[in-house]
């Protein structure tokens, strides 16, 4: 396999700015809410037919940016909220992966981790060209695109306008100039809003929606305090003729196909929960006007159907009644779902979606099966690269038949269960094509999963009912409920007669007397929040997070408080904002969450996300938060340390910390499944310079002081390349010399004792040279390597000054050894140099060592480069890869280097 791409130019002047369009307001939040997370990511999939050349294909993707100004955006938060902003050129290159010697039965596989490679990479919507794509050639005449794209610019409509437009491009079809761009509509929507033309519609998803519970599938595992977007997939090929039966039966029952397939969701989730009141989100085009059609850009819209399923109710009744919920959401379709968020003002929760935990559409592919100048194009399934939802389902007619996939969030539920939902909702469609009077409760369904979800459900049931009846027994409680956490159960209690007794203490003393009954906290409330029936509406409820602020001084506490609550009078309009006061209660949304968050960042350097003002609403708590953050810096430390790189804060699992290299850090931490803080440490910029002379080991002691400052207390997870695992190591054993338990995972480190053996042994020293070499031409030939590094690692070109003559006739970028920096180049030799002379004493503590391509082999060669001469066989474990190799446009072998160390850390490679 070999793959090619240039380096692209820099993006050109901003030309224009625009304000946010609402759907791409919602993309905004949840990028700011999840930042680095993929989730937004629209992966797609062609198959090109025909004699393709690659740089043609790259001209008709300039040619389509060139066309579409949303292709050449980037958003910026200011002081009046989000923007977007258009550059007259942004940088684009097609990569290409040649898999013609592969193979043909092992293609798939390899199509398939290239595109979920491509996926799997966050893009920063501040930089213009939120786009890439990938060719990979499966024969001369046969290829795979692979595409991805950030939702804030396009929509599943778009990818019917992106094909249209590559292959006319292709095949030489001059297209009409656009009547409008993309920031147009943006400015015709907000005039709309501006207008109150929104009134009826909010009124209709307010009479709707009220009272409505969230509702969610029971499910299999805990739910996490944050969603992580992992997501896993099943899909099931629908028998020949399906489209055919869907038609027929829909036009018999008097529906729509999306109206008949969406009541046989409800009616599916209804047999597999046993509600009677089930909700669950689509999304509709939202290009009400022709005009629109042509553009490239996010029109979709989110939309909520509520239906109320009954087991006595025949299928053919309920699809009926199915009608009207689809009716009136499309009729009052122009209400944007943010906006419908911040007028219902649900509970908000780190963890959930507003509203809606499941998703649903039934409908074609969007891109259209042509050819073009002799190239056939047409679509192939693609991949999510991540799960906003804990359900999405899509019934869809592709090229090669109809197929149901149900998308889910791998850390909620199992593949069997999602297998299990699928079967569901195809026994209800055989119900509806062939005997629609069956009652929902006798259409077949899967046995394991509702037994599994209604003894998971009554076992919870019992148990909080006792932790209710407990609580509600208590003397100082008038009312209580108890909702499912962390094992237990944590209660909300309306409080009876305390007498003098203070309320700020009622919690501590009900755990002190209730110790036995498995409460994992309580919240004190004014009033239990009630359904249209009166009964305690639970749904409403939301659990605090676990967290606890650092303790911060009274008086900074204070100040603190009374300048928030000017900032909640300003943001929220209104005069009497309590240290009790619920920002969201006040009217608050996002994106005044946002607005706020920016005013914590420039006026004290304090950095908070979306999640944790949703789990701190309330005005106290959020003080003491911004207080305890506000701390470190009143006491003279850095707010922010360049030289402590935090990539991902929060985790349950051990703390993953780099020595310099973030590039494999960024990897790990983005890897699926992962559940652990990333971090990476780096010496300060000031004490870079280490002289020709550096002792290896007071240059360590430099790292683990910087180590201590990251994480006061161990056990420490360290990671090095090269040199810097070296330096890892010896980190490494002055946190263990401290008493903190430490590990270390390294790849291609060589010990030092070792390399001098292998320099004074003529044959090494010959192996080693000539599989360097190779090497180098490797990375050279596959552009990992620029030509001024693979020159610079010969000294005859330093020495006669060839190196520099090239570099002033622009022959080459630059006149040192590598493609680093300067500076990053000279510490690097002198940390190597540094190295050379030291020689390490035993090591005592765990050590993964991964050893790829990058390091020669043979019979003559220690497998793990020396490492068993200074340690004990049962520290030091050594796995081999062909290779892993990371770069900002490639990750190769990262998801294998990632599985050895999970499996190490659990106990066995």
């Amino acid at each position: 396999m070999t793959e090619t791409q240039n380096t692209p130019a820099p993006a050109g002047d901003m030309v224009a700015e625009f304000p946010l369009s609402a759907a791409q307001t919602r993309c905004w939040i949840i990028d700011q809410a999840m930042p680095g997370n993929v989730i937004l990511n629209v992966a797609v999939r062609w198959q090109l037919t025909g004699p393709l050349r690659s740089d043609e294909l790259e001209a008709a993707f300039h040619r389509v940016i060139d066309r579409h100004e949303v292709l050449r955006t980037s958003f910026h938060d200011t002081d009046a909220g989000p923007v977007q902003r258009v550059h007259e050129t942004v940088p684009f290159q097609l990569a290409t992966v040649d898999l013609r010697p592969v193979p043909e039965a092992d293609q798939p596989a390899r199509v398939d981790a290239i595109a979920r490679e491509v996926a799997a990479r966050p893009f920063d919507l501040s930089q213009p060209g939120l786009i890439r794509a990938t060719l990979i050639r499966l024969t001369q005449d046969r290829a795979i695109l692979c595409y991805v794209i950030h939702q804030s610019c396009f929509d599943g409509f778009s990818i019917k306008v992106l094909g249209r437009e590559i292959g006319s491009a292709l095949a030489g079809i001059d297209l009409p100039e656009l009547e409008l761009q993309y920031g147009d509509y943006t400015l015709w929507q907000k005039d709309y809003f501006d207008s109150g033309a929104l009134d009826e519609d909010l009124a209709y998803w307010r009479d709707t929606l009220a009272d409505a519970p969230y509702f969610e599938v029971p499910t299999d595992a805990p739910r996490p305090l944050r969603k992580d977007g992992v997501v896993h997939h099943v899909t099931t090929d629908l028998p020949d003729g399906f489209g055919d039966r869907l038609t027929r039966a829909a036009q018999t029952l008097g529906v729509s196909k999306f109206a008949l397939g969406t009541a046989i969701f409800s009616a599916a989730l209804h047999r597999v929960t046993g509600a009677e009141d089930v909700l669950f989100g689509t999304q509709i085009a939202g290009r009400m006007d022709e005009a629109l059609e042509p553009l490239i850009g996010v029109f979709i819209n989110n939309l909520v159907l509520r239906t109320r399923p009954t087991a006595d109710t025949a299928l053919a009744q309920h699809i009926a009644r199915a009608r009207p919920v689809v009716e009136g959401a499309l009729i009052h379709q122009q209400a944007p779902f943010n906006k419908l968020v911040e007028t219902l003002n649900p509970p908000r929760d780190p963890s959930r979606t507003p509203l809606i935990s499941i998703n649903f559409n039934l409908q074609s592919v969007f891109m259209e099966t042509a050819d073009y100048g002799g190239i056939s194009m047409k679509s192939v399934p693609s991949h999510a690269p991540g799960a906003l939802y804990d359900l999405d389902m899509a019934v869809m007619e592709r090229p090669t038949g109809w197929q149901i996939t149900l998308e889910y969030a791998a850390e909620l539920f199992t593949e069997d269960s999602a297998r299990q939902i699928v079967e569901t909702v195809v026994n209800c469609f055989d119900a509806a094509f062939d005997a629609p009077e069956t009652p929902l409760g006798q259409i077949p369904m899967s046995g394991p999963l509702r037994r599994a979800a209604s003894e998971r459900s009554e076992d919870r049931d019992r148990a909080l009912a006792l932790v209710e009846n407990r609580l509600t027994a208590h003397p100082m409680v008038a009312e209580a409920v108890a909702l499912s956490h962390d094992g237990g159960a944590y209660g909300f209690v309306v409080p009876g007669d305390t007498g003098a007794f203070p309320l700020e203490q009622l919690p501590e003393a009900i755990l002190a007397d209730l110790s036995e009954s498995g409460l994992t906290g309580i919240s004190v409330v004014a009033a239990l929040p009630r359904s249209s029936t009166g009964t305690p509406n639970r749904s409403a409820l939301r659990i605090p997070a676990g967290r606890k602020a650092a303790p911060a001084d009274d008086g900074l506490t204070r100040e603190t408080l009374t300048a928030l609550r000017a900032d909640w009078a300003e943001l929220l309009d209104t005069r009497d904002v309590s240290s009790t006061a619920h920002f969201f209660d006040l009217g608050g949304h996002s994106l005044l969450v946002l607005r706020m968050i920016a005013r914590l960042r420039d006026r004290w350097g304090v950095a908070l996300d979306l999640a944790e003002v949703y789990e701190n609403p309330v005005l106290g708590d959020f003080a003491r938060i911004v207080a305890a953050r506000r701390a470190p810096a009143m006491t003279g430390a850095p707010v922010s340390d360049p030289s402590l790189l935090r990539l991902r804060k929060e985790g349950t699992g051990q703390p993953f910390i780099a020595v310099n290299n973030a590039a494999t850090a960024l990897a790990i931490s983005t890897l699926p499944g992962q559940d652990r803080p990333v971090s990476v440490v780096r010496l300060p910029e000031d004490r870079m310079d280490i002289g020709t002379q550096a002792d290896f080991l007071d240059v360590a002691e430099m790292y683990a002081e910087q180590v201590r400052r990251l994480q006061a207390e161990g056990p420490y997870l360290l990671y090095g390349n090269c040199v810097h695992g070296n330096l890892a190591l010896e980190t490494a054993r002055l946190l263990v010399a401290d008493g903190a338990p430490a590990r270390v995972m390294m790849k291609d480190v060589w010990e030092p004792g070792f390399s001098q053996q292998v320099h004074r042994d003529p044959r090494l020293r010959k192996q080693d040279r000539n599989h360097s070499l190779k090497l180098r031409l490797k990375y050279w030939r596959e552009g990992e390597m620029s030509t001024a590094a693979l020159l610079g690692s010969y000294g005859i070109f330093h020495r006669t000054g060839a190196l520099r003559a090239l570099h002033a006739l622009r022959l080459i970028d630059h006149a040192q050894k590598t493609d680093l920096e300067a500076g990053q180049e000279a510490f690097i030799i002198e940390m190597s140099r540094a190295r050379d002379r030291y020689r390490p004493a035993p090591v005592t503590f765990p050590v993964l060592h991964i050893v790829t391509d990058a390091s020669p082999s043979g019979p003559l060669w220690k497998p793990s480069l020396g490492w068993e001469d200074v340690m004990a066989e049962s520290q030091l474990q050594t796995v081999h890869f062909d290779r892993v190799y990371i770069s900002r446009d490639r990750r190769i072998g990262v998801e294998d280097m990632g599985t050895a160390m999970e499996n190490w850390l659990a106990g066995g490679v």
